[in-house]
């Protein structure tokens, strides 16, 4: 598991009925999807048996229609922002202590044509040494 999957999870859960993935799949495979995409651990502080640092999750929220888009993106923001991370700390070796979101913004229209609105969500993570 790791921050990615966690936040898949919580959307899940939270009941966005769309298709999850790591990659951005063809309008062929799926025509709406959300794209959960994860970043590299930055370290910011180390100690004896710990060290404690910032994962960067980015969402895509692609849609046919630009304001769909700008929508869903808004709402699961505003779920990732307001859940409660305890039961979906635990992201296999990091443990999730706090997260932060930008705004959704307006990113780009894909190969398909399809609009993509983003946020970003960066997870502080402790990491055992």
């Amino acid at each position: 598991m790791s921050c990615a999957d966690s936040i898949a999870k919580l959307l899940a859960d939270a009941h966005f009925s769309c298709y999850f993935s790591k990659v951005s799949p063809s309008a062929l495979d799926c025509a709406e999807p959300i794209v959960v995409l994860e970043g590299a651990f930055s370290r910011d502080s180390r100690m004896a048996e710990e060290e404690r640092g910032t994962v960067t999750v980015t969402v895509l929220v692609v849609r046919e229609v630009s304001s769909d888009a700008e929508d869903v993106a808004t709402a699961a923001e505003r779920v990732v922002r307001r859940a409660d991370w305890e039961p979906y700390a635990n992201a296999g070796t990091y443990r999730i202590v706090g997260i932060d979101t930008t705004a959704p913004a307006f990113k780009e229209r894909d190969s398909s044509g399809r609009f993509v609105w983003s946020f970003e969500v960066a997870c502080t993570v402790v990491r055992a040494l």
